[in-house]
This record gives structure tokens, sequence and C-alpha cells, in this order.
């Protein structure tokens, strides 16, 4: 069939290069969006009823979600963030750049900084029932973790799928919440003359209950040394990278907002102006 169709051509034999042919139809490969989301499984059963193993860990890899009892990792950077989420509109949700230390500065895509996180003293300052109290409590730190899995006991598609290799896989891995003090406590056991991507860990999970809500936290071995080749050094500027183009995502809402939220202080400022000169 040419280019130019002609009546002729409109027949089922032809209709799926016709399809391609007027961008109909999108023949590119499946991509995975972005680095693979590591993470355990808290939850029982998904929104259609479905049992989920709660306690695995789960990784989104392509279109499909695989699950482990546990994993074998190496963490390859370690950076912290604060997010702020809308539950109703996610996407006015506020996040933070990625940054190595605490210490640093947290520019936020609402044009502030660490999404309005404040200080413990000035928290406690705050009335419990008031709404800027409720908000704090809602302002999260997180380690995001990059690495690559280098095995996974017993890892399956789905629930009870087929099984599948995940040796090799990168992930990226929001420790928050009940997660944050294990990573954190596992970083800190690798000596100080060593570098965390020339270790790998076993990590499984355990069983905590708070009340009547039952969840799980990792479980963290101790580190093992692996011997560092190129390729790790090529992962680890991939991971670098992947931060390098985030942060220039969020920089650029900072600037944004930020001369808004000027602009507007400034408007504020004249309209004042013309009042008192109205007096």
């Amino acid at each position: 069939m040419s280019d130019m169709i002609t009546m002729d051509d409109l027949n089922e034999e032809n209709m799926a290069k016709i399809a391609a042919m007027i961008g109909q139809t999108d023949n590119r490969p499946a991509t995975q969006q972005g680095l693979p989301r590591l993470a355990i499984e808290q939850q029982s059963e998904n929104d259609d009823g479905e049992p989920l193993p709660k306690g695995s860990f789960r990784v989104r890899l392509d279109n499909n979600t695989v699950y482990s009892k546990e994993i074998s990792v190496r963490m390859f950077v370690r950076y912290y963030s604060y997010d702020l989420w809308n539950q109703q509109s996610p996407e006015d949700s506020i996040r933070t750049v990625l940054a190595p230390s605490l210490s640093d500065d947290f520019p936020d895509t609402s044009g502030g900084m660490k999404c309005g996180k404040l200080s413990k003293q000035e928290v406690e300052g705050l009335s419990t029932n008031s709404l800027e109290h409720a908000k704090q409590k809602s302002i999260k730190c997180t380690q995001v973790v990059y690495g690559v899995i280098t095995g996974a006991k017993g890892a399956y598609v789905g629930f009870e799928g087929d099984t599948i290799d995940l040796a090799g896989t990168p992930f990226i891995w929001s420790a928050r919440g009940s997660a944050f003090m294990p990573v954190a406590n596992y970083i800190r056991e690798v000596p100080s003359n060593k570098i965390i991507f020339g270790q790998k860990v076993n990590i499984a999970t355990k069983r905590n209950k708070n009340g009547g809500i039952v969840y799980y936290v990792p479980a963290f071995d101790k580190p093992q040394p692996v011997k560092i080749v190129d390729e790790d050094v090529e992962t680890l500027n991939t991971f670098m990278k992947d931060i390098e183009r985030w942060n220039e995502r969020v920089l650029k809402q900072y600037n944004e907002r930020k001369e808004n939220v000027l602009a507007m202080d400034d408007l504020d400022v004249a309209k004042a102006l013309e009042n008192a000169e109205a007096i």
C-alpha cells in the first residue's frame, strides 16, 4: 500500500496499517515510568477486594507488581526530602528538592522551604486543635534511597503469579514513617571508612502492632562487603542524574511560585500605601 490511500485500501486487511499511518495507534514499546519503586506492602487487599501479600516487599516493575518476602540489596544513595500530600488534590501536593543532609536547605514547589515545616519548639508552641498543628503532622520527612536489588526470595508477579528474577533491578525506596529509623540505623552500621554501595544486605520484614493496627517494618541483617566494579560507578552516576533532574523540576516551580508570592506581597504593600495616603 502506498502513502496515497484509495477507497480500495479501506479494507480489513489494511486497517491496522492505515490506523498507524494516520496516528491512531501508538506502537512505541511500553516503558518504565522512572525507576522501579520499592516499598513494603501494608494493605491486605486492593481496591477491588483482591487479597494482597501484606508484609512482603513490593516492586513496581513496568506494568507488573512483583512481591517478595525477603530481598537483598545494595544501597547507592540516601538523600532526604519533605512532602505535604494533598489527598483530595494530589497534583497540589508540595514536595522539596532531594538533599544529602537534613541541615541543607529544602526549597519546595510552593515557593517556600520544607513545605512549611516548623522547628520542634515552634510546633510545641501551637495549639493541638489548630489547623497549623494538623498541617505540621502531615509534613513528612523521607529518606529517598536509590539502590539495586541483588536477590529476592521467591519473587513473583501479582498475587502468587509467575516467579521472576529481580537481580540487577534498580529501585527507589521512599523510606518514611516506621521504615525511617531502620534504614537510618542500617546506614549507621556501615563502617565510616567504607562506602554504602560497597556493601550488600539482606532485608526481611517484621510484624508490629499498635492497638488494632498491624504494620510491617524492614528488618536488616548486618552489611556484607562486595567488590566495587566500573559498572557500579555508572549506576551511581545514573542515580545522581535522576536526582539532578528531580531537583531541577522542583527548583523551577520554587522560583516561579516565589516570584508570584513576591509579586503579591508588592501588591499588598502598594495597596496599603494607597490606603494610607487616602486617610
